[in-house]
């Protein structure tokens, strides 16, 4: 196949795992924001442990997305070129010594 099917395969891989991360990212930190203000208003009174709770499970979901994106980065820009073999260098000629007349 061609080095640059490859490399575009890459891209399209990268992209997609790029969206996946943040979709699942979003629904992650969206249901935690949902659960967080549920529990709020059934309980005012414990508001900022509620809050203390979301945000740490926030940062350990974004933390996890950035880590994903990083890699799906590190794939596009690495892992999508295939390896190719070296050319066989023609060995170095000597050079010649002066000819005497």
């Amino acid at each position: 196949m061609n080095e640059t099917l490859y490399i575009g395969l890459g891209y399209i891989g990268a992209g997609l795992g790029a969206g996946l991360t943040i979709i699942g990212a979003g629904l992650g930190i969206g249901k935690a924001t949902a659960a967080a203000a549920e529990g709020t208003a059934r309980q005012p009174e414990a508001v900022n442990p509620i809050r203390v709770t979301m945000i740490i499970g926030s940062a350990l979901i974004e933390g996890v997305a950035f880590f994903a994106l990083a890699i799906c980065l590190f794939g596009a820009l690495n892992l999508s070129k295939p390896k190719t073999a070296e050319p066989a260098h023609a060995p170095v000629a000597a050079e010649a010594a002066p000819v005497a007349k």
